[in-house]
């Protein structure tokens, strides 16, 4: 034993190390080649995030929208500046709070640059400086910016030429964009806060593409309105810092609420590690270390409140819709671009991403990702990895699979909570790559070392014993001693019907061929729903359910097997005309029962014992007094649960036994060729009997139908020979077995 138990002790610690090696392994591999799970968990957090109907918009911000039906009125797009005004001067009337382009105003109005290049050439023809203006009209861009400046409150976007992590800028063509800052400069944050030993870790950009001078001086501000896309291609995520020669400038989406609330301090703060957050007043946003919010999106597109800019030109869009609100100016046309691949949908506008940042901010409503999430599922990851390697070490294979699917679910509930409780979005794919990993190389090792041992001993023993008995004794040698335990069990026993007259006229070889024949397939049929074949007696029988394994409802699984027996006899009879005259009787008896190993030091039987074997062998006999193929007791059938034809019979007094035992015959399952109708018009009749009245007409009417009904024969025998009066149940005794 000793021997034994230092083999044992050297395998698991085998097994351990090499679950070990597996999670340095998949770690190296996250650390070195992190792209397929980078994949994997954006797909995965969608899947989280989303899988629960997002909150509703506050309601605050709104699109004007540039839709196809815009364009039908307008004219195509661009339009000119005089348009642009308009929409301003509309919202104005609304008494819109904010107002946001998410357009680029990049260049000049084409009408004005006409105009100019026809006013030279007019100065040269000698007209009159103040005549050009009647004849020519005024400038679109200055009309346009005239608007802006007296809403007050409109902001304009621009965009950088690209925005990556610092030291990372690709050279690009800078033609179109400006190095150096109009005046006035993109709005940048008000306070910016250095924790000690603090990095200015974020995204960096090196020229921008900023609005025309005449309508950057006009604005409120200038934003950026550059939108970021992950490694598949889909928009998570939006930039809240980006800096530009020393200014940490703010997005379109944050100073639009930083207007909405009247201006407060915007603040970033850096860490050691890069963004630690950025804030409007005392809103504070939570972003990665390079300073990007993820966006909580609110649906599908079209969730954001969008009108049409010809309804809103037009005054048909009703004032309280619009009162008050932050009104967001973008494409929403599908022709004009400006769309994005996000997680609620594949088509989405650019400028109702904007909107969804500005509703998070406003509702303070927030999912992040971290490096801090990121070192605490990669943490998580690890202990997960441990624990499976403990539990395949020194746990069955069963067992351990059951703690693997217990830690899989207990991390997945516990990454639910934090993204419910406090918006941290913790990766599950890392975790449960390394849970899954390391259980398959350390079950893998255990199948193919201590499994190989195990099936050989399972091959040698399954010819003489149980296959459940062998496979207990294989995983637990323990199990190899005397004794039983107490077990709800399920005992069938079964017996082919007048086999002693037919072996007195069989002769032996014959009769050993059609015993042959017949074990095979009844045994087959218990193993096949899980049963254990206790004893074979002859032409007799004996299994059991919910031992050495523990079975849900072996009361169940002993019915089921006990029917797919007759049908598998039928079957014989059909292609085998040995089997055309037998028959069998079953009975089933439910209960509290000893199993375990019983015998001498040397020599034992793995059995079960009880009142509840005697009695399931004694309903066996049974079914030749009632002349039917199924019995069980009461217990038997209540636990079976519904779903099959059975009716009552009564109560009997068994040979050997005192106490009366309700019987019932199981006839098949509900939806076989049984005919349902007439056990439960016996049922109704016993009713009857147990209401006090007598059944006696009914019974005999079913007689009728089926003369050779042994039971309902028996039933009006007793009803003649007793005391109706006193008479609530039907009671048979029976002297022998």
């Amino acid at each position: 034993m000793a021997a034994v138990s230092n083999k044992a002790r050297w395998r698991a610690i085998q097994t351990l190390s090499l679950g070990l090696a597996a999670i340095v392994a998949i770690t190296l591999l996250n650390r070195f080649r992190p792209q397929p799970l980078e994949y994997a968990e954006a797909v995965a957090a969608d899947l989280r995030v989303y899988a629960r109907q997002p909150p509703p918009p506050t309601g605050i911000v709104a699109i004007a929208a540039i839709d196809d039906r815009s364009i039908a009125m307008l004219g195509r797009w661009p339009w000119a500046r005089t348009v642009h005004a308009r929409v301003v001067d509309a919202l104005k009337d609304y008494h819109v709070a904010v107002i946001g382009f998410d357009d680029l105003l990049s260049e000049r109005d084409p009408a004005d640059v006409q105009r100019e290049s026809i006013m030279a050439q007019l100065k040269r023809a000698g007209v009159a400086p103040h005549a050009l203006s009647a004849i020519l009209g005024a400038s679109n861009d200055l009309g346009f910016a005239r608007s802006i400046r007296e809403h007050g409150e409109t902001y304009l976007a621009y965009a950088f030429n690209s925005h990556q992590n610092t030291g990372q800028l690709a050279a690009v063509d800078l033609s179109a964009y400006r190095t150096t800052f109009l005046d006035p400069p993109p709005l940048a944050y008000s306070l910016v806060r250095k924790q000690p030993g603090a990095i200015e870790n974020t995204l960096v950009a090196n020229a921008y593409l900023a609005p025309i001078p005449i309508l950057n001086s006009a604005a409120r501000g200038i934003v950026y309105a550059d939108i970021d896309e992950d490694i598949d291609g889909v928009a998570r995520s939006y930039p809240a810092v980006i800096r530009f020669n020393h200014r940490y400038c703010v997005p379109l989406f944050l100073a639009l609420v930083d207007a909405y609330l009247g201006h407060p301090q915007t603040t970033v703060e850096l860490s050691p590690d890069g963004v630690e957050y950025v804030a409007v007043a005392d809103h504070a946003i939570p972003v990665d270390e390079l300073g990007r919010m993820m966006v909580h999106f609110r649906g599908k597109p079209g969730t954001i409140p969008t009108y049409s800019i010809a309804d809103i030109l037009d005054h048909r869009v009703a004032p309280g819709l619009l009162k008050g609100r932050i009104v967001l100016i973008g494409i929403n046309a599908h022709a004009l671009g400006d769309r994005f691949r996000t997680p609620v949908g594949g088509d989405f506008p650019g400028v109702e991403i904007q909107a969804n940042a500005i509703d998070n901010v406003l509702a303070g409503d927030f999912i992040f990702r971290s490096k801090r999430t990121l070192a605490e599922e990669q943490l998580c990851g690890r202990i997960l990895g441990v624990a499976i390697s403990l539990a395949a070490a020194f746990m069955t294979g069963l067992y351990s699979a059951v703690v693997l699917v217990a830690l899989g679910a207990a991390y997945l509930a516990y990454s639910t909570w934090r993204l419910s409780y406090d918006g941290a979005l913790i990766g599950l794919v890392f975790p449960w790559a390394t849970l899954g990993f390391t259980y398959f190389v350390v079950v893998s090792y255990r199948y193919f070392t201590e499994g190989k041992e195990k099936r050989h001993l399972r091959r040698a023993f399954e010819l003489y014993l149980n296959p459940d008995v062998v496979a207990s004794v294989v995983d637990d040698p323990a199990g190899l001693r005397l004794g039983g335990e107490r077990r709800h069990l399920s005992i069938l026993f079964a017996d082919i019907v007048g086999f002693t007259s037919r072996a007195e006229r069989s002769e032996p070889e014959p009769l050993v061929a059609l015993l042959n024949t017949y074990m095979t397939v009844m045994t087959n049929v218990i193993f096949e729903n899980g049963g254990v074949v206790d004893k074979l007696m002859g032409d007799g029988i004996m299994a059991f359910w919910g031992a050495p394994v523990h079975v849900q409802n072996p009361a169940r699984d002993a019915v089921n097997c006990a029917l797919q027996m007759l049908e598998q006899l039928k079957a014989l009879a059909q292609r085998d005309d040995r089997f055309k005259d037998v028959n069998i009787g079953i009975g089933i008896c439910t209960g509290e029962a000893v199993v375990g190993n019983f015998g001498g030091e040397g020599r034992f039987d793995y059995s079960v014992i009880g009142d509840t074997v005697n009695l399931a062998s004694r309903l066996e006999g049974l079914t030749r007094q009632f002349k039917v193929h199924l019995l069980v007791n009461r217990d038997t059938f209540d636990d079976a649960g519904p779903g099959f034809i059975a009716r009552e019979i009564g109560m009997v007094r068994v040979k050997g036994k005192q106490q009366l035992v309700p019987v019932v015959e199981i006839a098949g399952h509900e939806g076989d060729s049984v005919d349902p109708a007439y056990y439960r018009r016996f049922a109704q009749a016993l009713d009857r009997l147990h209401q006090g009245e007598s059944p006696e007409s009914d019974l005999r009417a079913l007689l009728a139908e089926r003369p050779g009904d042994q039971v309902t024969a028996m039933c009006l025998e007793r009803l003649e020979s007793g005391d109706l009066a006193a008479m609530r149940e039907m009671v048979f005794e029976f002297d022998t077995k």
